[in-house]
């Protein structure tokens, strides 16, 4: 069989192991549970699932969607979830490396030679894989719950942290030309001043968070479960849309950030004055990439919480979670500023598409839709750029 499908097949399998455990963090990331223990068990029951149960797919086939032990009906949501994520590693997969798409990814059998198995795109590959995977885990989560679990973004961030810079360390360059356009797999600070600014916007957050631990700053929405009604059944939008002091809270918010963009602000200022365009022209890529995974970090997470703070203050009413500023930041940590900015703007399209329909679909029950989840046009508007940035730009530029 050709080396292409073969690891095709594999990406495949890999998908829906991955969306086996992410029906695990579906279920028990909302109500506070561990996802690594106890192991995998019924629902109804509580009994223990054998191994070949918790086979992808297949094992609700076999079982006919009972539970081998009390015959309770299992939810069609995890052959469902496990297929689509397998679908959707391995056309991620494809797209990279069967496509003109994305040609800084190259091809399978260069990138497995041995002189490319540290420097080949494979790690960039794995990172975007991880992206994903926490995108659509965020996805169904807010989509259900219309909260995004802070942990999935944190823990992609960290993915990007240390893996995009790791793989410059180890020599992946991960651009080509796409005719005019360049296709880049790794953000990078484009040279010393930009590098300042991210430390400085770094530099910035820390301060607000100590500030924030110490009770100097007051954390936002402290006392929204206050506006419960007696029998506290109230899902999480319709809390969100009964709280009165919204503008309030934002002040609050806008004191948190002042410091971020003021350390950002100064690191810029302080990188041009000292010419760190060129003083720091010698130091390793690595530095630089990270910068770049920094950069877009704040990039995604400026633009989702200045929307969030202007269009509350405007309507009066949480216009963004700050699971989305998370969720943003990390999009933004594995594909730069650019690509966040991108995925940002193509988001609001399916936004007001869906929201349209719900439109429809409450005026028919007479009952208005207050809240939308929005992390999962966030996450369609990723997707979206992973493919086809550089389409995308191309129509920009022209």
């Amino acid at each position: 069989m050709d080396l292409f499908w073969l690891f095709f097949i594999f990406v495949f399998g890999l998908g829906a192991c991955v969306g086996s455990f992410l029906n695990v963090v579906i279920y028990r990331l909302p109500e506070g549970r561990s996802i690594v223990t106890p192991p995998s068990s019924c629902p109804q029951c509580g009994h223990g699932l054998a191994w070949h149960d918790n086979v992808p797919v297949l094992g609700w086939l076999w079982l006919r969607g009972k539970c081998r032990y009390c015959r309770n009906p299992i939810s069609i949501q995890y052959p469902i979830v496990e297929a689509v994520t397998a679908a959707l590693f391995a056309g991620l997969y494809y797209t990279y490396f069967a496509t003109d798409l994305r040609p800084a990814f190259g091809q399978v059998p260069q990138m497995l030679e041995r002189d490319h198995l540290l420097t080949g795109t494979w790690p960039i590959f794995v990172i975007h894989l991880f992206l994903l995977g926490s995108l659509l885990a965020a996805t169904l989560i807010d989509a259900k719950y219309y909260i995004i679990p802070l942990d999935i973004p944190w823990l992609a961030t960290g993915v990007a942290l240390v893996g995009l810079p790791a793989a410059v360390a180890l020599g992946s360059t991960a651009s080509a030309q796409a005719g005019d356009i360049t296709d880049t797999l790794i953000p990078f600070a484009a040279n010393g001043t930009a590098l300042l600014g991210a430390a400085g916007g770094v530099a910035g957050i820390a301060l607000s968070i100590v500030l924030l631990r110490m009770g100097i700053f007051k954390r936002s929405f402290a006392d929204e479960h206050a506006y419960l009604s007696d029998d506290g059944h109230e899902t999480t939008a319709e809390v969100v849309a009964a709280y009165p002091h919204a503008r309030r809270e934002m002040l609050k918010e806008l004191m948190f950030v002042s410091l971020p963009l003021l350390g950002l602000l100064i690191g810029f200022y302080v990188g041009h004055t000292m010419d760190l365009h060129t003083r720091l022209a010698g130091w390793p890529s690595w530095v630089f990439a990270l910068g770049g995974v920094v950069c877009g970090y704040l990039t995604g997470a400026g633009l989702v919480w200045f929307t969030r703070i202007f269009g509350t203050l405007a309507f009066g009413k949480e216009a963004m979670g700050l699971g989305d500023v998370h969720l943003l930041a990390a999009i933004g940590a594995v594909l730069g500023p650019i690509d966040t900015v991108l995925a940002f703007f193509i988001a609001p399209f399916m936004g007001l598409k869906i929201y349209a329909v719900m439109m429809i679909a409450g005026g028919k029950k007479d009952e208005p839709v207050r809240v939308i989840p929005y992390g999962p046009f966030l996450a369609a508007g990723a997707l979206v750029v992973m493919v086809s940035r550089n389409e995308l730009l191309h129509l920009i530029v022209g």
